[in-house]
């Protein structure tokens, strides 16, 4: 499909204008839904956000923002977000924000069964799960295991950040790293009065999370079992993922990490 272009916001941004926005070429947005873990409140303009962009036609997905609070009751914290979204479909699933200092502080075993308990929860909901952090993180705190089950959006801005893809950047994360990259943090995006992060989505993939689907991981050990095919076989095992509405080349990556 190849390369998505899109941003992230919350209340932060105002009242967006998600027509022009779409007009503008983004084709997904990743949004906050909630307040960190002591309030559980909805943010602002979540309703708003959802409910427009999804008319104009851009990809949905939240993120939440894992810090001191949410670490004292995580299973609280992410019922609190199943309950917020009300059952909304998210083309781009949830995002799971890793970037607290007081989550780093905590240690490699830890992170990971924190992002066990948040994962289980959300897909026994229905919705693909990700990791967004960034290259400091994914190299230095980040656990091997969920390297190898999770896509991973990777922030990484260069110093004279001015909001422009280059998608020839040095700082750009491999493929066998990340899915998508947040590429700056002061983009000017039409219909959006402050500055907003921006993304590029490598796969450009539009997520399924319709409950009941199975995840991309769930899919590769299914392939590493033999149950897909071969590249060789007719039909090939592309063209069976592809076919089942899976994309073959996510599966692939999370296939040959597991194989490593």
């Amino acid at each position: 499909m190849g390369e998505l272009l899109g941003i992230d916001v919350s209340h932060y941004q105002g009242k967006i204008d998600w027509a022009k926005v779409a007009r503008s070429g983004k084709a997904f947005a990743i949004m906050k839904c909630q307040y960190e873990a002591q309030s559980h409140r909805k943010d602002e303009t979540f309703d708003y956000n959802y409910e427009e962009a999804g008319k104009n036609k851009i990809a949905r997905g939240v993120y939440i923002f894992i810090a001191s609070a949410s670490m004292a009751d995580p299973a609280a914290d992410a019922n609190a977000l199943i309950k917020n979204l009300a059952g909304r479909q998210l083309e781009y699933g949830i995002w799971l924000d890793l970037e607290a200092n007081v989550v780093r502080a905590r240690g490699k075993a830890y992170i990971r069964g924190l992002v066990k308990v948040y994962a289980d929860i959300f897909r026994k909901a229905g919705y693909y799960v990700g990791i967004y952090c960034n290259r400091d993180w994914y190299m230095n705190v980040i656990h091997d295991d969920l390297k190898n089950n999770f896509d991973f959006w990777i922030a990484r801005y260069p110093k004279n950040d001015v909001g422009e893809y280059n998608p020839y950047s040095s700082l750009k994360p491999s493929y066998k790293m990340a899915v998508a990259w947040q590429y700056s943090s002061k983009g000017k995006v039409p219909g959006i009065g402050p500055v907003c992060d921006l993304d590029v989505d490598f796969d450009g993939i539009i997520r399924l999370t319709q409950p009941g689907r199975k995840t991309n991981e769930e899919i590769a050990k299914e392939v590493i079992a033999g149950q897909w095919g071969t590249r060789n076989s007719k039909p090939s095992r592309k063209e069976l993922l592809t076919a089942a509405g899976y994309d073959y080349y996510s599966i692939q990556r999370i296939v040959n990490k597991l194989l490593k």
